[in-house]
């Protein structure tokens, strides 16, 4: 028998044993039907389990959260971030998810402290604004039959798997919402009207209604998702993300440098940092425990040779001779020798990363193409390992690099740990 006939045969009888009740019923099932016939799998649901996907992917501060409070730290550029996700659902699960936007702000920090305030002036050099905008695609779900090695044999029908458990849930939820509306919906019409004389504000009872109906609707893809998850009935889940991310310090960085502290005295530069790029994340995760992911990376940021090259300060002191020959530091300062430069620097990263064993330990390889005055090819060699929760979710994501950053003259090669620890959870 054929899906569609089975769901509605089902749904003929069980609304059946329950009419010549009061009209105003929760009853979630014709939405539920229309929207399974629009497609093979129910697109809210689908929509529901790609959310999760997507939001648990990354746990890196330029990747996606749709946690609703997110703070990390990171160790590549020493920072603190902290910030807050808006997604397009407001709130409604059963919505797809097709936008996110993130603001947040990023403090430099040193030490293990991130200064705000020193002295009684307002650092506006260590900190700036995160601003974030994510159009997120509909995603993929292949089945696909999991057959026997030699061939012979199908071992998980994972398709017609589904769709039998479909029609078990639907008839438990339908026979949950009956006892609901003949047990609960008296109590919860009066309580409703009662608060209504008070509260012209309150939600009416069909305004509750269609929130319980959804509760109930929430519930059954949810437990249909935790069916394909558990018993892993579905072969491979791919989606893709487009993002557009801007960073605006508050405040300009400043630089005192001097071509030849004998000849010139050290003069203030004013430098702004700001930084735009444009990601694009495919994704492509397997039942079996396996992931890719391919990130495309487009930059734009406002740079100078002494990022670059790594300059150091050199300490400086304007010294005075005095009587009998002798010497007194009149000041001391701290400067960069270097003919200043400040300039732009267009980019594109190129970076997939391959995981396995539950997504929890991966191969990252990158190389960055950087173009103007720094025209230079840097690269990367990472083992990403993702320490996750009992709920399969990322809390402690750590890469073991070994990588060359090269300098206008020269180039460094490194070998150590970047780490990005996100404490989300705590806040929300």
């Amino acid at each position: 028998m054929k899906m569609k006939n089975k769901l509605s045969i089902i749904l003929f009888a069980l609304t059946l044993a329950v009419s010549g009740q009061n009209k105003k019923l929760i009853d979630f099932t014709p939405s539920y039907l229309t929207d399974l016939n629009r497609r093979e799998f129910n697109d809210k649901m689908l929509s529901t389990l790609f959310a999760e996907k997507v939001g648990t992917a990354f746990g890196g501060s330029n990747d996606l959260s749709l946690q609703k409070f997110y703070a990390s730290l990171d160790a590549n550029d020493n920072s603190l971030s902290v910030g807050v996700n808006y997604d397009s659902r407001r709130g409604d699960e059963l919505k797809r998810l097709k936008v996110l936007f993130s603001g947040g702000v990023k403090i430099k920090s040193k030490d293990k402290f991130a200064t705000v305030y020193k002295n009684g002036d307002f650092q506006e050099n260590d900190i700036g604004l995160t601003l974030k905008g994510t159009l997120i695609g509909r995603g993929i779900i292949c089945f696909g039959d999991k057959r026997a090695s030699s061939g012979n044999g199908i071992i998980k029908d994972r398709e017609e798997s589904v769709r039998e458990n479909r029609v078990f849930l639907l008839r438990k939820y339908i026979e949950k919402v009956a006892k609901f509306n003949e047990g609960e919906l008296d109590k919860l019409q009066y309580e409703t009207e009662v608060l209504k004389r008070y509260d012209n504000e309150a939600d009416g009872i069909e305004e509750i209604l269609k929130k319980k109906g959804e509760e109930f609707y929430i519930a059954m893809a949810k437990e249909e998702i935790a069916f394909l998850e558990k018993n892993k009935m579905y072969r491979s889940l791919w989606n893709h993300w487009l993002s557009l991310e801007l960073y605006l310090p508050m405040g300009d960085n400043n630089y005192k440098t001097t071509r030849d502290i004998i000849t010139d005295a050290l003069k203030k530069r004013n430098f702004y940092p700001f930084s735009a790029s444009l990601l694009y994340n495919n994704m492509l995760l397997f039942s079996s425990g396996e992931s890719v992911f391919l990130k495309l990376a487009f930059g734009l940021k406002n740079n100078n040779n002494i990022i670059v090259d790594g300059i150091k300060t050199t300490p400086f002191q304007t010294t005075l001779i005095g009587a009998g020959n002798t010497t007194v530091v009149i000041s001391s300062d701290d400067g960069y020798k270097t003919e200043y430069d400040k300039f732009l620097t267009t980019l594109i990263t190129i970076e997939p990363s391959f995981f396995t064993l539950n997504n929890s330990l991966g191969f990252s390889p990158a190389v960055e193409f950087n173009q103007g005055k720094y025209n230079k090819t840097n690269w990367k060699l990472g083992i990403p390992i993702s320490l996750k929760d009992k709920e399969g979710k990322p809390k402690v994501n750590f890469e073991i690099q070994w990588k060359e950053v090269n300098k206008f003259s020269s180039s460094d090669h490194f070998v150590g740990i970047s780490a990005n620890f996100l404490f989300g959870d705590m806040i929300n």
